[in-house]
């Protein structure tokens, strides 16, 4: 017994010594120990974990720079640079590096990795090929007539009677069930009607999506995240496949027999020779072919992984980015009318609104999704990325292998230096002589990326675009929607810290999507 203890503590204070001497080399011998940031960042993940589980990491990216400037370490192994040059040296297709380590958290069985999850750039580039031959410009181009049934339809739930306005609606709800019925029309063929009145099973779902993201969001910058994708292809996927949480599973089992259904018709369409009678994206997935290759693209775990994050992108990123833009537009009355001057006086009648050079054409339309996504990018984090063999140079730092590094878009699309008054929504900014120099606009062009760009960007900023479009060009056209009376859901305020004073700020909590409340608006028919 007693040399039991005694070897117990032998290993206790060995991993003490560890911890001490790994501590003191990180904060203080690193090559990374140069640079400044938080004291306990320096030798540990921990800060940024917490800040995490709070959701208030992307205000923290911004505190932290407001502070310690441009580049900031935030963790033992990482540092984030938040300048435009980091920005596009970072996310370049050519950079020298590949997403961090610990996107492995995010498949669900870790040798099937998603486009988004894939870590290995050669699998990635092969992934991301198939995909952009599936979600295509025609692609999107067939998505419209779907997607103004639905917003059509929307509407006419949402205003009131005889020209009154309607009821109070929480536009983070609503918008939620509007872009999964989109959701499930453009991925699986069909709609579950969530926005329509009455019970419906499958409206909890958007919110089981995020309780998803919230947890993998955690797990990916906890400090046991290297344990934990280690133990994936060694039991852990199958023990969490057992445990996961109600809300998960039910989300996780909707999107398989929904790709189970659909495989299944496109199976027997094929097996009888005939043609598909709808060409939704799990159509196109299903009959996409390598460029290169000629081979098919997807097996059938592929097109689950596929789907899955289809189901997320199509659904809650560009619903967060709608109802920012409600929570602005309500607050915002000078832009609200020359949006809605805009619109009115370029279409006469609302079924001329849709895809082409006419709707091209609205560059103040532009300009407000423009500062939308720019004041509540629907993704808000660092977008960490590791660094290979031989280094990288970002402007005049050097980084070595190993680092991970990263772009806060949030603290960049807030950054004074080049928007002057980040806190302000004033769509003019985008625009040519209405709102600075030719220098300040150009900036603020090279600055905006709030989907990246290149082989990582997000592949699905397309049809997010053309629904932002389409929503408010059509909405405006056809009715009017203001803030309901005293409400301030959303608002920041004194009381919530730094960073998040400011009431004109639509506040979010950062889950990799944003997790948020409101704004409660009302609707009603045009005049």
């Amino acid at each position: 017994m007693d040399a039991s203890k005694s070897l117990m503590a032998s290993i206790a204070l060995g991993a003490v010594v560890y911890y001490i001497i790994s501590a003191v080399y990180y904060a203080f011998f690193h090559p990374l120990s140069k640079y400044p940031g938080p004291f306990f960042a320096r030798f540990s993940s921990w800060p940024s974990f917490l800040h995490t589980t709070k959701g208030d990491r992307h205000i923290w990216f911004w505190q932290l720079h407001e502070v310690y400037g441009p580049i900031v370490r935030y963790k033992h192994d990482s540092v984030v640079i938040t300048t435009p040059e980091a920005l596009r040296t970072i996310y370049d297709s050519r950079a020298n590096v590949k997403k961090a380590a610990a996107y492995g958290v995010w498949p669900k069985k870790a040798e099937s990795p998603n486009t988004f999850s894939c870590i290995d750039k050669v699998k990635h580039a092969r992934r991301r090929r198939i995909l952009n031959a599936a979600i295509s410009d025609r692609a999107i181009k067939s998505a419209e007539p779907y997607v103004i049934k639905h917003v059509d339809r929307w509407f006419e739930l949402l205003k009131g009677e005889d020209g009154k306005w309607g009821e109070s609606t929480n536009i983070a709800l609503s918008a939620d069930s509007l872009q999964f019925d989109i959701m499930a029309e453009l991925c699986y063929g069909k709609s579950f009607d969530t926005k329509e009145p009455g019970e419906n099973k499958l409206r909890s779902i958007p919110h089981d999506i995020v309780e998803f993201m919230w947890l993998n969001f955690r797990i990916m910058h906890s400090p046991f995240v290297h344990i934990w994708v280690w133990l994936k292809p060694r039991g852990l996927d199958i023990a969490f496949g057992n445990l996961m949480p109600k809300k998960i599973k039910n989300y996780v089992d909707f999107v398989a027999e929904c790709v189970e259904e659909r495989l299944k018709q496109e199976e027997s369409v094929e097996k009888k020779g005939g043609e598909a009678t709808r060409k939704d994206m799990l159509h196109y997935l299903f009959q996409a072919k390598d460029p290169e290759t000629g081979q098919r693209g997807y097996t059938r775990e592929d097109l689950l992984e596929e789907a899955d994050m289809l189901t997320v992108a199509a659904t809650d990123t560009t619903a967060a980015a709608m109802a920012a833009a409600f929570f602005y537009l309500s607050r915002n009355k000078t832009a609200y009318e020359k949006l809605k001057s805009e619109i009115r006086n370029t279409f006469t009648d609302v079924t001329e609104i849709g895809l082409g050079p006419r709707l091209n054409g609205c560059k103040y339309l532009d300009a407000v999704i423009n500062e939308t996504l720019r004041m509540s990018s629907p993704g808000s984090n660092e977008f960490p990325r590791e660094v290979l063999a031989g280094g990288i140079r970002i402007g005049d730092q050097y980084l070595p292998p190993g680092t991970n590094v990263g772009c806060c878009l949030y603290a960049l699309f807030h950054d004074q230096n080049i928007f002057g008054d980040p806190w302000v929504f004033r769509p003019e900014r985008w625009i040519a002589g209405e709102g600075g120099s030719a220098e300040g606009l150009d900036a603020a062009e090279k600055t905006l990326a709030p989907f990246l760009f290149g082989v990582r960007g997000c592949p699905g900023k397309n049809l997010a675009l053309m629904e932002l479009h389409v929503v408010l060009a059509r909405l405006l056209h056809g009715y009017e929607f203001r803030l309901a009376p005293n409400d301030q859901t959303g608002e920041g305020n004194v009381g919530l810290g730094w960073g998040r004073q400011c009431k004109a700020q639509y506040q979010t909590r950062d889950a990799f999507v944003p997790m948020r409340n409101g704004p409660f608006i009302q609707f009603a028919s045009r005049a």
